[in-house]
């Protein structure tokens, strides 16, 4: 698919489908003409493995071909995640993400960087430690997922309800849809789009789901506690913390968005909170002696190293940081 292409790579499955209007098939047909070796890749695609098990030679074309139009459509993290930055400080008119090129949706899906072909049988996608991933889900909507995440759906997504279950922090980007909500479901909390861009993190070692709007609004609600059955509405600007008291809501949007801009950032921290993140980031294990349970960090890491960011710790807490391979150790300075 040539760059300056406007052709929409969702067409493909419906291509394979049977299901476009003459006009689309039209399109359709001429771009196959203009580009011969992806379609020989579709020849080899019998259409009646949609929604089946591939067979190894399938997906092998499967994977072809998604590694052209990812390769022609792929929008670069590092550059994204740049234009964010100007735009926090400029709060241009049109938002960021609006701004990135379309990619294989409808069944291309990254995982760790590895482009993969899939139908309707439902698909995960994992950012492994050290990186960022951002892909498009079936339905068009775009996530970003934070080093470390995950992010799974079934095979049913799209026919009704759509449905995401969340391990880590993701950064979602919702094709609104008022007869199929997109909702985003945790450990004890689902995060349902209203017209939306927001974060959602759910780490394990935090003692709270945190859900953050950008733009549009959240609906957020407790799925472990009956009592508190209505959802709370997390509108632009919002951040909501789901406590076992309800939903705090607090207007510290920024700081949830401070790693799509490839920061760190960390008020008043516990440790036990800060370490896991910075291991995430960086692709080492962080640990700490018990006897800095109780100590906080208040910093901000940009586009420091590993080391930097370990001698920033040295400095700001006095403390003691030993490296053993991917293994980091903090103890308290000797006396």
């Amino acid at each position: 698919m040539s760059k300056q292409s406007e052709f929409d790579p969702l067409l493909i499955d419906r291509y394979l489908a049977g299901d476009l209007s003459p006009a689309e098939r039209a399109r359709v047909d001429a771009w196959l003409q203009a580009h011969p070796r992806d379609a020989q890749l579709l020849r080899e695609l019998p259409r009646t493995s949609l929604g089946a098990a591939h067979s190894a030679s399938t997906d092998a074309a499967w994977q072809a071909l998604a590694a052209r139009l990812q390769a022609a459509g792929q929008d670069d993290l590092s550059a994204r995640r740049a234009r964010m930055a100007s735009d926090v400080r400029q709060r241009t008119a049109s938002p960021w993400l609006r701004r990135v090129t379309r990619v294989a949706a409808a069944l291309l899906v990254v995982v760790g960087g590895v482009a993969t072909w899939r139908a309707t049988r439902g698909g995960s996608l994992t950012a492994p430690l050290g990186r960022d991933v951002t892909s498009q889900l079936p339905d068009g909507s775009r996530v970003t997922l934070a080093a470390g995440s995950t992010l799974r759906w079934g095979a049913g997504f799209g026919r009704g309800a759509r449905d995401v279950a969340l391990e880590g922090e993701g950064y979602f980007d919702v094709v609104h849809d008022d007869a199929r909500p997109f909702r985003v479901r945790t450990r004890n909390a689902v995060a349902q789009d209203v017209g939306t861009r927001f974060v959602v993190r759910a780490w394990p070692e935090l003692p709270a789901v945190d859900v953050a709007v950008e733009e549009g609004v959240v609906a957020l609600m407790d799925t472990l506690r009956p009592r508190m059955d209505k959802a709370t509405l997390l509108n632009a600007g919002q951040r909501g913390r789901l406590l076992d008291t309800g939903v705090q809501v607090t207007s510290d949007v920024e700081s949830a968005l401070a790693w799509m801009r490839g920061e760190l950032l960390f008020d008043e921290t516990p440790l036990a909170e800060a370490l896991p993140a910075i291991g995430r980031r960086f692709d080492v294990t962080l640990t700490a002696d018990p006897a800095l349970a109780n100590r906080r960090l208040t910093a901000r890491f940009a586009a420091q190293s590993l080391d930097d960011v370990l001698g920033a710790l040295r400095l700001a807490l006095g403390v003691r940081v030993e490296t053993t391979g991917k293994t980091v150790f903090i103890a308290p300075e000797a006396p």
